[in-house]
Formats: structure tokens, C-alpha cells, sequence
């Protein structure tokens, strides 16, 4: 299973969001982070993710660039589960004609990854019960399901 991360504004560099962070980089076996300008918000993720790998922004293949990088990273390591932290996952694109994690979500489950995607709010940082629900994806104690489920449909013969 993969961690991938984009540090801007994920509310994780100290505290609470740090020790989140730390569980959930335990449970990975690669971490990697998307390559962007310097922030001290990046500084310090970087430092709690010193192994991590960076995804440069080389293609849009697919659409968004952060796709591709976790699709050649995915590929290049032979992983199949991700857990993908990002706050621009339910920004619209207009060009797409859905959200980036829509995309994503499509992306990848025709690479036949499983993933479990999350847009943390930064006011609140990450917590220690998201890092169980990774921790439980990381376990396979649930599935996450490319599209969400529905309740099933009862009919009746007249």
C-alpha cells in the first residue's frame, strides 16, 4: 500500500496532525509526496516523511497531473491499495466535467488500484481516527469502493 500526500495545507505538520501522519506512514510500505514550491507547511511533512518519494508534475494524460504521478508511481512499484491525502480532490474541473477525485477514482480503478482518497480540511488537521481508518484500509478490515454504494432495490411482483 501507498501513502501519497500533497503537504499544502493538510494541517499535519505538528500536534495531533503530525502524530496522524506518522501512524499512517507506519502502515505504508511507500510514501510519496507531490513536488511543489518550498512552504513551511511542506518543510516540515517533508521532515516527518524523510523517506518519502516526489511526484513531479511532467504530464496530464489523464486530465490532472497528480493522476499520472500516482498512476507511474503505483506502476513502477507494483502496489495496488493507495491511501492519496489531498485537498484539491473535490475541486470541479469544468475541462473534465467532474471533480478531481471523480477522476481519480476512474483513473485508477481501470489501473486496478484500490483507493482510499481524502480531502482533510486543514482547520482541523488530520486525527487520530483518520489514521485508523488508514490503518484499517492498510489491514484490508474495509474496502473502499470506487463509487459509493447504494442501498439495494426491492420490488415487488404484482
Amino acid at each position: 500500500m501507498a501513502l501519497v500526500v500533497d503537504a499544502r495545507r493538510l494541517g499535519a505538520s505538528r500536534g495531533a496532525g503530525a502524530n496522524a501522519l506518522w501512524r499512517m506512514s507506519a502502515v505504508a510500505s511507500d510514501r510519496a509526496l507531490f513536488a511543489r514550491p518550498s512552504s513551511r507547511e511542506q518543510a516540515r511533512v517533508i521532515g516527518l516523511l524523510p523517506q518519502a518519494s516526489f511526484l513531479p508534475a511532467t504530464t496530464a494524460e489523464t486530465g490532472w497531473w497528480k493522476i499520472d504521478a500516482v498512476l507511474d508511481f503505483m506502476a513502477c512499484r507494483g502496489l495496488d491499495r493507495v491511501v492519496w491525502l489531498d485537498g484539491e480532490l473535490p475541486t470541479f474541473d469544468p475541462r473534465l466535467g467532474v471533480t478531481y477525485r471523480e477522476a481519480a477514482e476512474d483513473a485508477l480503478a481501470d489501473a486496478g488500484i484500490t483507493p482510499f482518497l481524502f480531502a482533510p480540511d486543514p482547520a482541523r488537521s488530520l486525527s487520530a481516527s483518520i489514521a485508523e481508518l488508514v490503518e484499517d484500509f492498510a489491514a484490508c478490515h474495509f474496502w473502499a469502493p470506487a463509487r459509493p454504494l447504494l442501498a439495494p432495490v426491492l420490488e415487488t411482483a404484482v
